[in-house]
């Protein structure tokens, strides 16, 4: 079973056949109302289906082409609006209901409709449909140059390489940038330096020389030096609040001690304004007070051991506890003194702490000024401090203004490593952009090379391409139009535009003449159809499938017989090919089975759509076939076979008489009669006439059988008047004749028919040089010329 490649239909290099198909169904799109299947002819790659207007003939076409392509071409340009989507499924029915598929020998391949896209299931099958409608051939030649280069364009297929180069052509602009932002920076950081040098006195031998030497140096000396100033200004920033320090503690002893002298006069008085002894009588009573508590009821004094009134001894002690209010602000006069005194105590003592800390760090600050060389630059303070505190103040303010060269010189060495910092950066800008300056200068005219080479194997792909399709083009039309001159077709892609087609032939020794301006309507329809075809051609053709919807409709009568013939001819290079026509004497061709030897192909006729019924198959058969249903009938209609058999015979006859040359009446119209023709072979020729049936078996050996022809044509002529009376007309001669009659003379064509015609491959047009041979070499016609 044949596999479909998914690129480009081939493998290793050689093309691949896709599976055979056998069917096409049609579910709710456009006119297929009604459930619609098409089957596939075994063997036989092109399908005509032949339709007057308006019987679904595009609907077909509308299916093949949403199964490849996945939309429907028959709508586009019809003035629908550019969203033809609503207007796929049938009436009445949602995008939902509509499916198509395609059964081939390898599987269905089934598209149906989603709300935003097609949903297709078993894609590898998926097929490639190449679809012609007589409108698009307008496009191919009558349009303007850009809009035909759209036409052409999935052919002609050469966007990944017009991406890359326009990914190229933009780099080649990037990199133009590049290299001048790299010279600027070259320029600008040569500047910078210069600038540097000439700040630094111009040291010898040159500005890049001293700048190198420069970002050499060791930096840590300046971050050491930093690192010394920072700290030196730390511990002087340490120092300067403990001349503020020592004013607010010294504050809070004062305020401490007066506090104290001042709760001490409070008790003073309070002690003074009481009766003499009650202070030291107070503390007794107080004492005895104390011991009641816990023994509320004491049976004797605790100081005499009296049991004299001893029940009245807690009563009399708070008595006069309480005798002369003053126990309570002597109390409180006592318990703030003892307060007071621990504040001062505290302030004394945080006074002292401090002093001592502050001594500390400004020893500290004196053993760092004068400890090794780190600061041997600076101007530092005047040593010793002071040891009196209350002198500290004046020994800060005398120095204090030294603090801000301390700052400058720290902030100087940042500044100086910032400065070599720069230098580097500076240093390493230019050498990286005098870099990027010189590798571009290379790469940049490799690009634009490059850029040209990419260029001109494009446009001489492009220009082979169209070359070959022109040349195709040329022999397709010269066998439509053979000895016209109008075969020298150039395709071409105009050099000044961007996606523009131009088409010329030589009309009348003119060169490079628009076919428009000089072709009838015909002959352009025909040079659409012919480059059609020649760019479905050139893309893997036995991957795809070829539609040509209706595209006959307005090449004269002369030319149609040749179109039929390149038709059939070109559609044998396809996977299948299927042609929608309403031409109505390829119809009658078919029906009589005189189509050309080498045209075999699948005839499909539709009959007259109804929104009920939808699309359907007529069922018409050859005439020939028709006769031998006839002839079946076990009730036969003798009127319909002999009248069959007679139009056959005339048929036959007809063609006979013309592969020969005979002679018959000459009559306005060339209406021949029966009896006209059956004259007219006669002689030496109906004595040679013999038909050849040639069946192969299956070991590929031929079987001859010879089949005279005088017999048959003697035998007709004896009982050729039972046509005219039982079929062609009413008469009463018909009374007198049996049916058999009628029976035996539509047999007798019979005969003949199945001598001289092979109902797949038809007549024997074909001349070998030795007698006439059909397609397929399965009927053959002695002789080759009429006797003399």
């Amino acid at each position: 079973m044949a596999s479909r490649c998914p690129e480009g239909g081939r493998q290793g290099g050689r093309p691949v056949t896709a599976p055979a198909i056998v069917s096409l169904s049609i579910e709710n799109l456009r006119g297929s109302v009604t459930p619609f299947t098409l089957a596939f002819e075994k063997n036989k790659k092109l399908t005509i289906v032949y339709g007057e207007n308006g019987t679904g003939k595009s609907t077909i076409s509308d299916a093949l082409d949403l199964l490849g392509n996945e939309k429907v071409g028959s709508l586009e340009n019809r003035g629908v609006g550019a969203a033809t989507r609503p207007y796929w499924p049938s009436v009445g029915k949602a995008h939902a209901d509509v499916k198509v598929a395609l059964t081939t020998l390898a599987g269905t391949c089934t598209l149906s409709l989603g709300k935003m896209a097609a949903v297709v299931d078993n894609p590898s099958l998926k097929p490639q449909v190449a679809v012609l409608r007589r409108s698009q051939i307008l496009n191919l030649i009558a349009a303007q140059p850009a809009d035909r280069y759209k036409a052409i364009s999935r052919f002609v297929d050469v966007s990944g390489v017009e991406a890359s180069e326009s990914t190229l052509r933009k780099l080649i602009n990037d990199k133009n940038k590049d290299f001048d932002n790299a010279t600027a920076r070259v320029g600008a950081n040569r500047t910078s330096i210069e600038n540097f040098w000439e700040q630094a006195g111009k040291a010898p031998p040159d500005a890049f020389s001293w700048a190198k030497s420069e970002v050499q140096k060791d930096q840590k000396e300046l971050d050491q030096k930093k690192a010394a100033i920072d700290e030196l200004v730390s511990r002087w920033d340490k120092v300067i609040p403990h001349q503020n320090r020592l004013i607010e503690l010294s504050g809070q002893l004062k305020t401490a001690e007066a506090a104290l002298e001042k709760a001490e006069v409070d008790l003073e008085a309070i002690t003074s304004d009481a009766a003499d002894g009650y202070v030291e009588v107070l503390e007794i009573l107080k004492a005895a007070q104390k011991h009641f508590t816990t023994h509320p009821h004491p049976s004797v004094c605790p100081l005499c051991e009296s049991n004299e009134k001893a029940g009245e001894l807690v009563t009399e002690v708070n008595r006069r506890i309480e005798a002369q209010g003053l126990h309570s602000k002597l109390d409180a006069a006592k318990k703030a003194v003892a307060a007071q005194r621990g504040v001062v105590q505290a302030a004394t003592q945080r006074l002292e702490d401090f002093k001592k800390d502050a001594a500390n760090d400004f020893a500290a600050l004196e053993s760092y000024c004068t400890d090794g060389s780190r600061l041997a630059e600076l101007e530092l303070p005047a040593f010793p401090v002071p040891s009196q505190p209350e002198q500290w103040a004046d020994w800060i303010d005398g120095n204090k203004d030294k603090r801000d060269e301390w700052k400058r010189t720290s902030d100087a060495c940042v500044d100086a490593k910032m400065f070599v910092e720069t230098l580097r950066l500076s240093l390493k800008n230019l050498e990286e952009s005098e870099a990027a300056a010189k590798e571009l200068e290379v790469v940049l005219p490799r690009l634009r090379e490059i850029l040209k080479i990419v260029e001109r194997e494009r446009k001489k792909y492009t220009d082979s391409v169209l070359d070959a399709i022109s040349t195709r083009v040329g022999e397709l039309y010269e066998a439509i139009h053979p000895g016209e001159g109008l075969n020298k077709i150039v395709l071409a892609l105009d050099a000044a535009k961007r996606g523009s087609l131009d088409i010329a032939t030589e009309f009348a020794g003119r060169q490079d003449s628009p076919p428009q301006a000089y072709l009838s309507d015909s002959h352009l329809d025909t040079l659409g159809l012919c480059v059609f075809l020649a760019l479905a051609e050139h893309e893997v053709p036995e991957q795809k499938i070829l539609v040509l919807d209706d595209v006959l409709g307005s090449v004269d009568e002369p030319h149609v017989e040749r179109v039929i013939g390149l038709i059939y001819e070109v559609s044998q290079k396809f996977r299948h090919a299927l042609i929608t026509t309403h031409y109505r004497p390829w119809r009658e061709k078919f029906r009589w089975g005189i189509l050309k030897p080498d045209q075999v192909c699948q005839f499909v006729e539709l009959r007259g759509w109804s929104l009920s019924d939808g699309m359907a198959l007529s069922g018409s058969i050859p005439e020939i076939a028709r006769l031998k249903v006839l002839l079946d009938d076990q009730n036969p209609d003798i009127q319909a076979i002999t009248g069959k058999a007679g139009v056959i015979l005339e048929a036959l006859l007809d063609f006979i008489t013309l592969k020969y040359g005979c002679a018959v009446p000459r009559r306005a119209g060339n209406a021949y009669v029966l009896s006209d023709l059956l004259d007219a072979v006669n002689g030496k020729l109906m004595a040679a006439l013999t038909g050849e049936l040639v069946v192969v078996d299956d070991t590929g050996s031929q079987a001859v059988t010879p089949v005279p022809i005088k017999p048959i044509l003697e035998e007709i002529k004896t009982i050729a008047q039972a046509r005219n009376v039982l079929g062609a007309h009413f008469n009463a001669l018909a009374f007198d004749l049996y049916p058999s009659e009628g029976i035996r003379f539509a047999r007798l064509v019979e005969q003949l028919c199945d001598a001289l015609i092979c109902p797949d491959h038809g007549w024997p047009t074909k001349d070998t040089g030795s007698y006439w041979k059909n397609g397929g070499d399965t009927r053959r016609l002695h002789p080759l010329k009429k006797p003399s």
